[in-house]
């Protein structure tokens, strides 16, 4: 059986001098509640870097590098994929230490997951949230919302409430490292 890869990432900002981290959440399902990064399974000949890039993307419907909600389109997904994946290849040449690792067995063969801790510009959230809230049947109807998390509030999370995280970044190798390091660097 061939190995499944997968990646994904987990967006920061410095905002007011400090740093939060980007999560989602959905309001159904099996992560439903629970923090999520923005991640899923490769393509065939697609690098780690090519799928988180594009998983953010999608899992964000084009709405986050789009002026407005409104202006997102899955016409602009592939320039925001580009776009993306300029971010994540300028952090590992200046930050190579803020990817985690994750490794895990499913029970249909061992699959590597590769995880990218990546800054993007700081974006007010209300838009994007206020058109999954209001379009329970069209486009944006993956009910789900974005939110930042401070970096002192994260790690009390990975440390202290984990079981608030959905089950891939609780498996991250390194992830709790890569917080702190990004708080020295920018706090």
């Amino acid at each position: 059986m061939a190995d499944k890869k997968g990646a994904s990432v987990i967006p920061f900002a410095i905002n007011h001098g400090s740093v939060k981290f980007l999560f989602h959440k959905t309001f159904s399902g099996r992560r439903a509640g629970l923090l999520v990064d923005f991640g899923g399974s490769s393509r065939a000949g697609e690098s780690y870097a090519q799928t988180a890039a594009r998983e953010f993307v999608e899992e964000t419907e084009g709405m986050y590098f789009a002026g407005h909600a409104d202006a997102a389109s899955v016409a602009d997904f592939e320039p925001q994929c580009q776009w993306m994946l300029s971010l994540l290849e300028r952090m590992q040449a200046d930050y190579p230490d803020l990817q985690c690792r994750r490794i895990m067995k499913d029970g249909k063969g061992y699959r590597a997951w590769s995880a990218f801790v990546v800054e993007v510009p700081f974006k007010n959230l209300d838009t994007m949230n206020l058109a999954w809230a209001q379009d329970t049947s069209g486009r944006f109807r993956k009910r789900r919302e974005l939110l930042w998390l401070p970096a002192d509030h994260l790690l009390d999370i990975i440390d202290n409430h984990p079981q608030k995280l959905w089950k891939r970044i609780r498996e991250y190798e390194g992830l709790r490292d890569a917080v702190v390091a990004l708080q020295r660097r920018f706090n």
